[in-house]
Formats: C-alpha cells, sequence, structure tokens
C-alpha cells in the first residue's frame, strides 16, 4: 500500500542470500533497540523497544513513561498564538528527564514526533528546535494525514493478532485533533481513508468552558461538574461528527472493527469504564453519572477532561452508529519505532 506499511525486503534478501547464517544471526541482524517520542497537545510519551526492523514489529518494551504538558492549554491562553516560555521550560524539562531514563538502555536512535498544537503555533518550530538541542533526541512536525497513517502503523505493530488493513479502522483521539483511518478500493486501487476532525478532548472541554458555560479560559480550567448540561454537549458532537465525516467513513465505522489508540481511549475512557472493549449503552450509563461530579471527586492529572471525553466518544458512536470500541495500547510511538 504506501511505504510504511511494506517491510524491509533488503534485510531479507540478505538472510536468504547467504544460506550458512544462522537463524538467530539472522534475528540478530533485524532487531535494534530503539527509543521513540510522541510529543501531543497535552501529553508528552517516550517508549524503549527492541524492534524487529525485518518485520516491522516490537519484540519487547523495555522501557516506557508519559508527562501531562498542557501544550494546548497553554496556546488556548496566549495573545499571540505562541507556546509561552513557561510551558516550553516545562517541555523540556520532561524531555530531558524521560531521555535520561531511557538512555539507560543504550538505544540507537531517538526519533520522535510533534501533533496539533505544533501544527497550529506560530513559535513551534523554533520550540522544536530547542527541544532536540536541549535533549539530544529527532523530533518533527508531522501533519494530520501523516498522523493518522502513523496511528495506523502503530495499531497494527500493537495488536496481538492484526485484522487486515480493510478490515478496520483505527480511531485515534489526542488533546488537539482527531483521526480515523482506514483502507477503501478506490478505482482498482488500494487507498487510505483518513478523517481529519478538529473536535479532541481539549477542545471539546475548552468548548463547554467558553460557549456552553459562557466562562473565560484564562480563569477557568476545568468544566466540572457538566450536570444538566450533558444533552447540549452530545447534540453538538453529534452534529459536529454528522456533518464532518465522510459517507465513506461512515459506512466503514458501522461495518468494520473499530480500533480505538491514543490517551483518550486507553488512558482515559478505558479506565473509567473498567473495560478494553467498550460499548455504547456502556459510555450513556458512565456519562450520565460522571457529568454530575466536581474535579475534587474524580482523580488523576487529566480529570479536567475525563467527563467531556465520555461525551466526545459517546456523542460520536451515537452520531455515526460506531457499535463497540476495541482499545489496544498504542499512540504513535509504535510507529515512530518501526519506521
Amino acid at each position: 500500500m504506501t511505504k510504511i506499511f511494506r517491510r524491509n525486503f533488503f534485510s531479507l534478501m540478505v538472510a536468504a542470500a547467504l544460506p550458512g547464517m544462522s537463524f538467530a544471526a539472522h534475528a540478530n541482524s533485524c532487531e535494534e533497540t530503539r527509543a521513540g517520542i510522541d510529543m501531543g497537545s497535552g501529553t508528552t510519551k517516550l517508549v524503549v523497544a527492541k524492534v524487529d526492523t525485518c518485520k516491522q514489529r516490537i519484540n519487547k518494551v523495555l522501557f516506557e513513561d508519559q508527562r501531562p504538558i498542557g501544550f494546548n492549554e497553554d496556546l488556548s491562553k496566549s495573545a499571540d498564538n505562541t507556546l509561552s516560555p513557561a510551558i516550553q521550560q516545562q517541555g523540556q524539562t520532561a524531555l530531558r528527564e524521560l531521555t535520561a531514563e531511557a538512555a539507560r538502555y543504550h538505544p540507537t536512535r531517538f526519533n520522535g514526533v510533534a501533533t496539533a498544537v505544533f501544527r497550529s503555533a506560530s513559535n513551534a518550530q523554533q520550540v522544536i528546535d530547542a527541544f532536540n538541542r536541549s535533549a539530544q533526541v529527532n523530533l518533527k512536525i508531522i501533519t494530520q494525514a501523516q498522523e493518522a497513517e502513523l496511528g495506523f502503523l502503530s495499531a497494527k505493530a500493537s495488536m496481538p493478532v492484526p485484522l487486515a488493513d480493510d478490515q478496520m479502522v483505527v480511531w485515534d483521539i489526542g488533546g488537539g485533533s482527531m483521526q480515523m483511518t482506514t483502507w477503501l478500493q478506490k478505482h482498482d486501487k488500494w487507498q487510505p481513508e483518513i478523517y481529519q476532525g478538529k473536535l479532541a478532548s481539549v477542545t471539546l472541554k475548552n468548548y463547554i468552558i467558553d460557549v456552553v458555560k459562557n466562562k473565560d479560559l484564562h480563569d477557568v480550567s476545568s468544566p466540572n461538574p457538566i450536570g444538566s448540561l450533558r444533552d447540549g454537549v452530545l447534540r453538538f458532537v453529534r452534529f459536529y461528527a454528522t456533518t464532518h465525516v465522510s459517507p465513506e467513513m461512515k459506512k466503514a465505522l458501522a461495518t468494520r472493527t473499530v480500533v480505538g489508540i491514543g490517551g483518550v481511549h486507553d488512558f482515559s475512557v478505558s479506565k473509567q469504564l473498567n473495560e478494553k472493549v467498550y460499548t455504547l449503552a456502556d459510555l450513556q450509563k458512565a456519562s450520565a453519572s460522571q457529568v454530575w461530579k466536581g474535579d475534587s471527586e474524580l482523580r488523576g492529572d487529566y480529570r479536567a477532561t475525563d467527563v467531556s471525553n465520555l461525551l466526545l466518544v459517546q456523542g460520536y458512536m451515537e452520531a455515526l452508529k460506531i457499535p463497540q470500541v476495541t482499545v489496544v495500547k498504542a499512540n504513535l510511538v509504535q510507529g515512530v519505532l518501526i519506521q
């Protein structure tokens, strides 16, 4: 299909050309220890793993950690569309801490991607350049389409038994963007079908604070409790999903296995539901009770978005007739590692 989904045929041909090479030697030649970084709008994640570069699979995760860094929150309060010196310092500190821990495993490289908020901030490239110099890493800002394809690759690399590309839709929700990716046959050629959405975890939270509650984002950072505003928020999400998602993607979502990746599905929604495969009924029941809770009744670093995340996913599932979501522990890091 695309380059990122093809195997490294060169390594396979070298092994075939040397009959005396043992299987173990071939396996070792394909295995490499790598570090991958996913610098998102609200969380920065790092994973060190032993990677089979020939099969594009992760053999063993050696280390993983993440830090909540509110880049999107910071940008939403900016008067000049720049990331503040304070959040830049927070990002540099977190990145140096993460890479120092990862260095104990001697990875051959520290590659990473920066996503939605860095596509928006006017000083994003300068910030990423400073991060690269400070932590000695290789971060690159990627487009939303690249993010979608990387998420698809990450899902396949992380599934115990990968599905065929035309049997699944990978649904990735971050702080500032949402992607849905599958493969369709068009004009006798397989092509990626990608939904690139702007409604995501932090953007919905800010919508509730700013528009629904009519409060100043500079003064208020949490929409909780949402309470009786729940139905209005769900109507907005359903309308957004219905009008922005293509008919082709809607058909795929209703008929294929929907695989949820990223922090919203794995770290937020599935933990609140205590389910790795959740249904619309699960979400409806949970959101009906969670919306009445304030921040003091919720736990964790992401409690400001946890409840609105339930409404975000529920609204999309209702609008697009998604029966259930299978959560896979993956983000963009897995794709970064195997590329």
